[in-house]
């Protein structure tokens, strides 16, 4: 940008400046034309960095067309594409001849040529449908200019390389769902080669000039009893009648005719597509029909469950809870599968066995209650234990069948992973095609999909409760530290300033106990916070000294302690701040003169004062962090007793006292036997 201000010039000299590229021309005339000078500049400045803006955002758009269109014109599963990507988006940053970049695919990394780990990066992340992990990031090795230079990356190349990365993984999911359509038309395409046609030839009369040998099967009769023949003299007329039409709008169009044909075999109607086309003789001239007619009765009853399997994948989908999914699969078995007896099992670790989740009316009634079938029994466990799918016409016959006379015949076992088994069942016996058999794996690995599905949905909410609990746990960790160093903290600041005053060395000794306190008191609430237990190893503490210990640390007023002998197991360190805040509790609710026990049961041991007490509709949420009775407590310090006592295995307590003040009870401390 260059603005042109002159104190003298012509038109011929602003002529040529403009052609020389200059922005603006102006002359120097008043100081009106100074105003006129920063408007100008104001304007160009403006227009510059529109069209900036505009290059930018044109090469962006540029870069995200050309790499859409890369990858949509990539329909095989190939890694060409990708390499593709890291190598043409270096170009389209700012400073293109030091920018590289690096794309990982979970454990698969492109680099753009030369590539060295760059010094400053822009990193974008994204996964797939399938669960594949990827990032994308483009950086400047040996960065241009220095950072407080100017932006080395701009708003635009962020929003650039996250749209790149989500064409990639839209790419990568279509690359999936089109493996997945490959690997269901070729197993269709399988259907297809093993089904038998039916091939004959007409002449321009709709006699019968020649059949194939699967025609002859179909309908029972010879080439020779055909042969010379119209479909009149071999089917029922309304049959008949059709395939006449059907001809002669071949015979009168000339062209191939693609068309549905019902015919009726032993008494049952079957569907056949037909494909006719007219014969030539030599000259040209129609002499007659050829036809090839394939079966499709199947076919169409296999579109019909390949729909039912498509709705079948969204009701899975959608379920909220492995049993919603269960009762879904096997709703799903029965439609699709048209098994009216189907149950699903699920392994349960605890009964190391399948445990019936799901089933449908019709088994239940042939079976009754369904059992549970336990390591090593029956076809059911040899199936999920091999994970391989087993279909099987008549399981009477089969050693491993769990019970023969449950009226169940022909069974088609589909292992779910390691969830379980899909059982579809029929009450006669029936031997599978290998369309029931993939139609049912197609079920089964969709049914896998959505117990993962709901896995994975419940380990994030998991892993939030967990996050939402630590936090909880720090922000009552703070609250408990505050709360149990507030009394040696006040015992020794109280006896610092008796020290200033008559510097007896007792209010040293005191001093040094509640600091020494202070320690012992952070390390047990950071083991508690962290572990709810302590690192320390446990030994036989007796309750008396550990309580009197407490008890000389607290304000106690005119209160008075009362022990009798018990000795338990545990952190002598963390019993003490357990004394510490239930007698601050007895001390804060008794009031003067109130009298606190400590004593053994014969399980564990007991605190309890003749306060006032605690109201038995309020004793079960004593415990809870910030309860409090209102005297001025903070609501913590029963936490940090309840706390201790988990930490020790203990199961703590709360009922009342002969003279109705409150009783702490600790059960477990002492092994009772």
């Amino acid at each position: 940008m260059f603005i042109l201000f002159t104190g003298r010039g012509s038109e011929e000299i602003a002529s040529r400046a403009i052609s020389a590229g200059v922005t603006d021309y102006l002359q120097k005339r008043g100081t009106e034309q100074y105003d006129l000078l920063a408007t100008r500049i104001r304007h160009a400045v403006a227009e510059y960095q529109t069209e900036h803006q505009l290059n930018e955002r044109l090469k962006e758009l540029t870069t995200i067309q050309a790499i859409s269109t890369l990858l949509s014109e990539s329909q095989e599963a190939s890694t060409k594409p990708l390499q593709q990507i890291v190598e043409y988006l270096p170009q389209s940053v700012q400073y293109p001849d030091k920018a590289v970049a690096r794309l990982r695919v979970d454990d698969e990394t492109f680099r753009s040529p030369s590539y060295d780990s760059p010094a400053s990066s822009l990193t974008a992340h994204d996964v797939t449908v399938a669960g594949t992990e990827l990032e994308l990031t483009v950086g400047y090795v040996d960065p241009p200019i220095a950072e407080t230079e100017g932006d080395l990356f701009l708003p635009e190349e962020q929003e650039l390389i996250e749209t790149v990365l989500q064409l990639t993984t839209a790419h990568l999911d279509r690359t999936h769902v089109l493996s997945d359509l490959r690997e269901a038309s070729r197993r269709l395409e399988l259907i297809l080669e093993n089904t038998a046609a039916l091939m004959y030839l007409k002449d321009e009369d709709g006699r019968y000039v020649f059949v194939n040998a699967e025609y002859e099967r179909l309908f029972d009769l010879r080439s020779e009893e055909l042969v010379g023949r119209t479909a009149s003299e071999i089917h029922p007329e309304d049959v008949a009648a059709s395939f006449r039409e059907n001809d002669q709008r071949v015979l009168d169009s000339g062209d191939p005719l693609e068309v549905e044909e019902r015919v009726i075999v032993d008494g049952l109607e079957q569907i056949f597509l037909s494909l006719k086309v007219p014969t030539r003789n030599d000259a040209g001239d129609i002499e007659g029909v050829f036809g090839v007619s394939t079966d499709i009765t199947q076919r169409n009853r296999r579109e019909q469950r390949l729909e039912n399997l498509n709705q079948t994948i969204t009701q899975l989908l959608a379920a909220g809870t492995i049993e919603e999914v269960a009762e879904a699969g096997v709703e799903a078995a029965r439609d699709v599968l048209d098994l009216r007896a189907c149950a699903i099992h699920l392994f349960d670790s605890e009964v190391d066995g399948l445990v019936p989740a799901a089933s449908t009316t019709e088994i239940r009634d042939i079976v009754g209650e369904l059992p549970t079938l336990n390591r090593g029994e029956g076809i059911c466990w040899r199936v999920y234990s091999e994970g391989s799918p087993v279909a099987i016409a008549d399981v009477t016959a089969d050693p491993d069948a769990y019970n023969p006379e449950t009226g169940l015949r022909s069974e088609l076992y589909l292992p779910l992973g390691e969830y379980g088994l899909l059982i579809a069942s029929s009450p006669t016996p029936s031997k599978f095609d290998n369309q029931e058999e993939t139609i049912g794996e197609l079920l089964a690995v969709n049914i896998v999909a959505a117990f993962r599905q709901i896995e994975q949905k419940q380990a994030v909410r998991d892993r939030e409760d967990a996050l939402a609990e630590r936090n909880e746990r720090l922000e009552q960790f703070a609250s408990m530290v505050t709360h149990d160093l507030r009394n040696p903290l006040s015992v020794a600041s109280g006896n610092l300033e008796l020290y200033r005053e008559t510097e007896a060395e007792s209010n040293l000794e005191t001093i040094d106990r509640a600091l020494t306190r202070i320690e012992e008191v952070i390390t047990d609430l950071t083991a508690l916070a962290r572990h709810g237990t302590t690192d320390d190893e446990r030994e036989p503490v007796s309750l008396p000294g550990v309580a009197r210990d407490a008890w000389d640390l607290l304000d106690t007023r005119s209160g008075t302690l009362s022990t009798e002998p018990c000795t338990v197991t545990g952190d002598r360190s963390q019993l003490q701040s357990l004394f510490e805040n239930l007698f601050r509790n007895a001390v804060g609710h008794g009031g003067e003169g109130v009298t606190v026990r400590v004593g053994p049961l014969d399980t564990g041991f007991y605190v309890e004062d003749t306060g006032e007490g605690i109201a038995p509709e309020r004793r079960d949420a004593v415990f809870e962090h910030g309860f409090t009775t209102g005297y001025g407590g903070s609501g913590i310090g029963l936490t940090i007793v309840n706390r201790i006592a988990d930490a020790h295995g203990w199961t703590a307590s709360l009922a009342e006292s002969v003279e109705g003040g409150a009783r702490f009870e600790f059960h477990g401390a002492i092994d009772g036997t």
